[in-house]
């Protein structure tokens, strides 16, 4: 069978097969290149002709008037992505705008689905730089999914041969990514953190963590996040009233930047990044 015919099989079967949901997307944020990446994480492995791949959207919910996604690069041969949809400020989230990506397929599209291992699709900017958190809208929560008050068709949704047609399964790890390495989840003075330190910088094998701690003893988990935003270490410690230094191991870790935080059972801060050489 050629090519085209195999997409036409392939687009019949989409039609006609019963969906199951089988690739969950992801959203991160790297602060080095200053860019965001959507990807996707397949839970099962697609091998050809099953891994054939049809039409695509994503819908990223952004701070209104302070987002607009500029150089776009799609990572996987034969996809295109481009932001073909913006919704401003709608009455379900006025506080918000949402932004949709189209996937334009080139010819026919065989992306490496292999279980449980990430596959970035494309990247972008935010022409106005870092202006805080934005969300990959979750098809299953969001308040401005359809039907909506701007009749618009936003969400996530990705077509693979072998899931039988629609493949969308829901968020791989937080919906939510944000900029700025020290963003808090509840302000320094309400968890009682006084000043803090990371040293040496660069590091090789350990780095330490220094805290002066206001608040009553607690215990807390030390995450050491790499520059795509995915956590790579984490080191549970116990906080004292007054001084605290922590030894945290980095000898195994690739030689990059990292960011540490400090994180309890609903908090979280970011303190500082360190070199490890």
């Amino acid at each position: 069978m050629n090519k085209v015919n195999t997409l036409c099989a392939a687009a019949l079967l989409f039609l006609s097969s019963a969906s199951f949901a089988q690739v969950q997307f992801k959203i991160s944020y790297s602060q080095e290149t200053e860019r965001y990446t959507v990807s996707v994480v397949p839970q099962q492995t697609y091998v050809a002709p099953q891994n054939i791949t049809g039409t695509g959207q994503v819908t990223i919910k952004v701070p209104t008037n302070n987002f607009d996604p500029v150089d776009i690069e799609s990572m996987l041969t034969g996809m295109l992505w481009e932001a073909n949809a913006r919704n401003n400020s709608p009455s379900e989230s006025p506080d918000f705008d949402y932004i949709s990506f189209g996937l334009n397929i080139q010819g026919i599209a065989f992306p490496d689905y292999v279980a449980g291992v990430e596959l970035p699709l494309f990247s972008f900017q935010n022409a106005y730089g870092c202006n805080g958190a934005i969300t990959l809208v979750d098809n299953f929560a969001d308040e401005f999914m359809p039907p909506n008050s701007q009749n618009a068709n936003i969400g996530n949704a990705l077509t693979i041969l072998g899931a039988g047609g629609e493949a969308y399964g829901g968020i791989s790890g937080s919906a939510v990514v944000n900029c700025d390495p020290n963003a808090v989840l509840s302000a320094k003075e309400e968890i009682g953190l006084g000043n803090y330190t990371i040293f040496p910088n660069p590091a090789s094998d350990y780095v330490n963590v220094k805290v002066d701690w206001n608040g009553d003893a607690s215990d807390a988990n030390i995450l050491i996040v790499d520059a795509t935003g995915k956590q790579v270490l984490t080191t549970s410690t116990s906080l004292a009233t007054g001084k605290n230094t922590q030894r945290v191991k980095v000898s195994e870790l690739t030689p990059g930047s990292y960011w540490v935080y400090l994180a309890g059972d609903d908090w979280k801060i970011g303190l500082d990044r360190f070199s490890k050489q």
